[in-house]
């Protein structure tokens, strides 16, 4: 192991991703006694990534960091007692560092996938489809009839949402907020689409409440959309919040002009570290089933080299491209 080298993206100071994230070669350095080795695949670059080099978490996060909360790779080396054999492929959790070619962590990080999933299917299979799944089965008070609705519908996480609510029985309520995106929902089994930018969105909003308002909202938008949602919800309602799109926090009005409804800050990290290592397991293999059966599919856009991850970096940030951006390792 001495002899080979180590290639890595790191970050140290805050900032632009694309100003921050430097490409650096060094050697392996000795596996420290009682981790595995994961030698990485493919990673993607993910808003998480982007936020956390900002800045935004440096409460507890600090610099240097190798970034990369996704990623698949095959073990390297392992302790004996793991039962994870060379050359099984694993996804590395639990912590960044999958922008880089191997990737050091504990056993019990390593999560083993079946071999109905490519690897480019299952290097998305944590971050968006693991916080659908768990939003709607664990966050969810889940009634049968239940009506929910979903903003920002059009994204990779938000059609994830609808297409594994379908196969829950429900029938959500989507919100986009552009008229192109009415369309894209073919197959999908939806009570409406509405356009937020329509002249007539508000009035469609006062109808939803009066027929019965939404016993739960998904949202991932946050600021002053959340004070009109709130407005459509059912006395003692969910509002399952996991994302800031807006850029703007949910307003403290929001509590004072609906006390009654049941709020939820949703965080992956915090389930994942509060769960053993089997009900994790337990749950990436539901998601590699709806992988498999098309339930849950992540359109990629293209996948640049490790050593072009400037150019990845563009291509997420700046680019056009429709899907997601993978790094190859």
């Amino acid at each position: 192991m001495k002899d080979k080298a180590l290639t890595r993206a790191i970050v140290r100071e805050f900032g632009l991703i694309q100003d921050v994230v430097q490409l650096e070669n060094m050697p392996l350095p000795e596996l420290a006694e009682g981790d595995a080795r994961v030698k990485m695949v493919y990673a993607t670059i993910n808003p998480s990534d982007i936020i956390t080099i900002s800045g935004a978490y440096r409460s507890r996060i600090s610099v240097p960091f190798v970034p990369g909360f996704e990623g698949v790779g095959v073990i390297e080396q392992a302790p004996a007692d793991s039962h994870l054999p060379v050359g099984q492929r694993v996804l590395p959790i639990g912590s960044m560092g999958n922008w880089q070619t191997f990737k050091d962590t504990k056993p019990e990080w390593c999560f083993t996938l079946p071999d109905f999933v490519s690897d480019r299917q299952a290097v998305n299979s944590y971050v968006n489809p693991m916080t659908a799944l768990l939003m709607l089965t664990e966050a969810l008070d889940a009634k049968p009839g239940q009506r929910i609705l979903v903003n920002a519908a059009n994204s990779a996480i938000g059609k994830m949402l609808i297409r594994i609510a379908n196969q829950l029985g429900m029938t959500p309520i989507a919100v986009v907020r552009k008229r192109e995106n009415i369309d894209i929902f073919e197959g999908y089994q939806l009570e409406t689409v509405l356009n937020s930018s329509d002249a007539a969105y508000l009035q469609e909003l006062q109808r939803i409440r009066r027929s019965g308002g939404v016993h739960a909202i998904f949202d991932c938008i946050g600021g002053d959309e959340s004070l009109t949602f709130a407005e459509i919800l059912i006395p003692g309602g969910q509002f399952i919040h996991y994302g800031l799109l807006s850029g703007k926090p949910v307003p403290p009005q929001f509590w004072r002009s609906r006390p009654d409804i049941r709020f939820m800050n949703f965080h992956l990290r915090q389930w994942i570290h509060s769960q053993e290592k089997p009900v994790v397991q337990k749950r990436i293999d539901q998601v590699m089933e709806l992988i498999r059966d098309g339930v849950v599919h992540t359109e990629i856009a293209t996948a640049f080299s490790l050593n072009n991850i400037s150019d990845a970096i563009e291509a997420a940030v700046f680019g056009e491209l429709k899907g997601k951006i993978l790094i190859e390792i």
